[in-house]
């Protein structure tokens, strides 16, 4: 998909094109068909709907029986999850510095959404019995917690997957020589984007009567923030007719990727206070201490975008414009894809139900960072006025 719009709008920025030494009109105003001379304001609002690349969720993390076992089913995790459409919105402003200059800054915001999942089981005589499931590393084979277990507790987990995305960018622009019809802009400047996410697992195991009533409750959270700095260059063209117009622009920004990553787990129980007050321990199911912690790495990255927008100028100051956008970024780390499920058990009260558990044999779960590519694309719709 992102090869096809990048072949469009090369040829949108092409077609038609040699640029000669002759005298340049004013650089457009982002793409929304202004142009800017000298002291000359734009300021424009856009509303956005945008999707993202599914956020990667390959390890299972309930099942009804140990991996790889025939007929084991995958409740949660094992796959990929998204929040569909995330809407947001970018704001924008332009100052025309001379006649071929000016200068451009655009935000935009896609706030926090999220997704959940769950699985439960009663824990009655004729309930699935619910697993964690995870490779062990002493026996060096796959293994398994219960989560519920007829008839003695019943248990529920739940999953939630939470993002957003800023973007921020500071550009000059240049007005090369009309080309026929086309008026072409080389822009250049500074890009930042921030892209965070979080991937946590709760669960519940209380027991069932006639056992006493008890509190069993697990917490696992992965959480990503990946912040880009970078240096970006591009085109952009505009074709005029009458009152309508089209811009195409193609960006691509270097820099670094500085990526972090939080993992942190507890479980909160009352079954060893004589089920009276509640103590924490740490370590859920899969964030255990030999993985709790927060870790940093700076990647070198690329972040491309094409966008292309159609409009019409309502006067000759004021656009509405509708667009699509594709925006991809190289080295990003996720939140589904740092859970490391060699799990080595005796560290965990949770695994072992010893309050007193130890770390015996390998340190696992260790940290392992693993990156991968991001994109988001979508749609715009806005006006931009010119003062």
């Amino acid at each position: 998909m992102f090869r096809h719009a990048l072949a469009g709008v090369v040829l949108l920025l092409f077609v038609r094109a040699e640029i000669v030494s002759a005298q340049s009109t004013p650089p457009t105003f982002a793409s929304t068909g202004l142009a800017l001379a000298p002291g000359q304001f734009a300021m424009g609002a856009e509303a956005l709907l945008w999707w993202f690349k599914d956020s990667p969720t390959p390890v299972p993390l309930v099942t009804d029986g140990l991996v790889g076992q025939p007929n084991t089913q995958v409740f949660l995790g094992g796959g990929s999850v998204n929040t569909g459409a995330n809407p947001g919105f970018r704001i924008s402003a332009g100052y025309g510095l001379s006649e071929r200059t000016a200068l451009e800054g655009n935000v935009f915001y896609i706030p926090t959404r999220s997704t959940t999942s769950s699985v439960a089981s009663s824990g009655n005589l004729d309930s699935i019995d619910l697993v964690i499931p995870f490779f062990d590393p002493i026996n060096v084979s796959e293994s398994g917690t219960y989560l519920s277990l007829s008839p003695v507790f019943s248990g529920s987990a739940r999953t939630e997957l939470t993002n957003n995305l800023l973007g921020v960018e500071l550009n000059g622009a240049w007005a090369l020589a009309p080309a026929g019809a086309w008026q072409l802009d080389a822009i250049g400047g500074f890009r930042y984007l921030r892209l965070r996410e979080t991937y946590s697992l709760t669960s519940d195991s209380p027991y069932i009567p006639p056992f006493p009533q008890d509190i069993w409750i697990t917490s696992d959270n992965f959480d990503t923030t990946n912040h880009f700095y970078g240096l970006q260059a591009g085109l952009r063209a505009r074709i005029d007719e009458g009152s309508f117009f089209a811009a195409g622009t193609v960006k691509v920004a270097l820099g670094a990727m500085v990526q972090k990553v939080n993992i942190n787990g507890s479980l909160v129980t009352n079954d060893y206070t004589d089920y009276g007050p509640t103590v924490t321990y740490p370590g859920g199911w899969f964030a255990l201490p030999t993985s709790i912690g927060s870790y940093s790495h700076t990647a070198f990255a690329v972040v491309p975008e094409v966008a292309l927008n159609l409009g019409y100028r309502i006067t000759p100051s004021v656009s509405l414009m509708l667009g699509y956008s594709f925006l991809y970024a190289s080295n990003v780390v996720r939140p589904g894809d740092q859970i490391n499920r060699t799990l080595n058990w005796t560290q965990s009260v949770a695994h072992t139900e010893d309050p007193n558990a130890t770390l015996l044999g390998p340190a696992q779960p260790s940290f392992q960072r693993n990156d991968s590519a991001f994109w988001a694309q979508g749609i715009n719709l806005g006006l931009a006025i010119r003062f």
